[in-house]
């Protein structure tokens, strides 16, 4: 037999050569291809920024490209300005004029128609959230801190009497209140009844007794109780047959007699009582005017000028007050329907008090 024919050796790779060969000459690849004057530089690539004059734009848009936007931004702006001016007219057409008064009033409100019981003089801006009076038991110091702004004795009358400028002096512009004869209540849209100081006898003149003349006598602080504004609203006096009901259990009896014997019920009552036996028995407190009572003819409150009537209440200082004793004071308003909640301090309001030999270190 002859010998089976032999291929040649390298045949296979010369073939893989040669089509390694053919490849090479059709790669595909990716290749960056720079955009045209992408090498400007400098004042030359802020010029063609401001306009380019082989596309026509200007600020990197052509002409057609910034109307459009403009056009878009137009028409957006002005949907959005008529959407906030309607919405605007809405809640306008909903308010009251100011002759009408709030539209939500009394127990349609979140005030309700149960005042809280407001205290003055008022703490210092640094103690806002207290109602603690620090008080030297004698001192005749007249010279006060900035403002009224501290911790003796004349501040606390210094802050009294600014609020007294304030809402009760001569205002610019602004008519003054009356006094009223008739303890009735204002019909809508009469004036308010200008306060008669002259009703809180001892505490109605400054420094309402926080600083007393001569070292061996003791101060006899007068403390304020006026009711919170509540818009309309109109107090209903406790009639003297009712005091026995149960509501009034609370209501001392000395304040019973008082309203028992008045010449004129027609008044929103105050009364005030240590917290603790302690208290009660550390306490001796004289009321301005001696009824213990507002006359209704200071409401309701219907806006514009108006003056809160206050009823005062003096501390008096005697052999049983301890020094350094803190005395915790509570001040009830009595007036038929009301309620009084110690949290939420409705009806109500609760203080404490003590005299020092000497100031307090802050």
């Amino acid at each position: 037999m002859g010998s089976p024919a032999q291929e040649p050796a390298d045949s296979g790779s010369c073939s893989c050569s040669v089509m390694g060969q053919a490849d090479d000459s059709h790669l595909l690849g990716g290749t960056a291809i720079k955009p045209k004057g992408w090498d400007r530089k400098g004042m030359e690539a802020f010029k063609y920024l401001l306009y380019n004059p082989e596309t026509g734009e200007v600020l990197t848009r052509t002409p057609l490209s910034w109307l459009k936007i403009i056009v878009f931004y137009i028409v957006y702006y002005c949907f959005l300005a008529g959407f906030w001016a309607a919405c605007l007219m809405i809640f306008f057409l909903t308010l009251p004029t100011a002759e009408q008064g709030p539209k939500w009033t009394l127990d349609s409100s979140r005030i309700g128609s149960n005042p809280g019981v407001g205290l003055r003089p008022r703490p210092t801006d640094q103690r806002i959230d207290s109602q603690m009076f620090f008080l030297k038991e004698s001192c005749s110091n007249m010279t006060s801190s900035e403002g009224g702004e501290g911790d003796l004795n004349i501040d606390y009358a210094v802050r009294m009497k600014n609020n007294i400028e304030k809402y009760y002096g001569t205002q610019d512009g602004v008519e003054e209140l009356q006094l009223c004869e008739e303890n009735i209540l204002r019909n809508p849209g009469e004036p308010a009844c200008k306060f008669d100081f002259e009703e809180l006898g001892a505490c109605k003149d400054y420094p309402y007794g926080f600083v007393n003349q001569g070292e061996d006598t003791h101060i006899n602080p007068c403390i304020f109780l006026k009711l919170n504004k509540i818009y309309d609203w109109q107090p209903t006096p406790i009639l003297p047959e009712n005091l026995e009901d149960d509501e009034y259990n609370d209501m001392t009896d000395e304040l019973k007699e008082i309203i028992k014997n008045a010449e004129d019920p027609n008044q929103i009552w105050f009364d005030c009582e240590g917290r603790f036996a302690a208290d009660k028995e550390a306490l001796d407190m004289t009321f301005f005017p001696a009824t213990q009572g507002i006359p209704i003819k200071y409401f309701p409150f219907q806006g514009g000028r108006y003056e809160p009537p206050l009823v005062a209440v003096r501390l008096n200082l005697n052999e049983k007050t301890t020094t350094g004793q803190l005395i915790h004071v509570q001040c009830k308003a009595w007036f038929d329907g009301v309620e009084h909640a110690t949290r939420e301090k409705a009806g109500m309001v609760m203080f404490e008090v003590t005299f020092q030999k000497e100031y307090q270190a802050n």
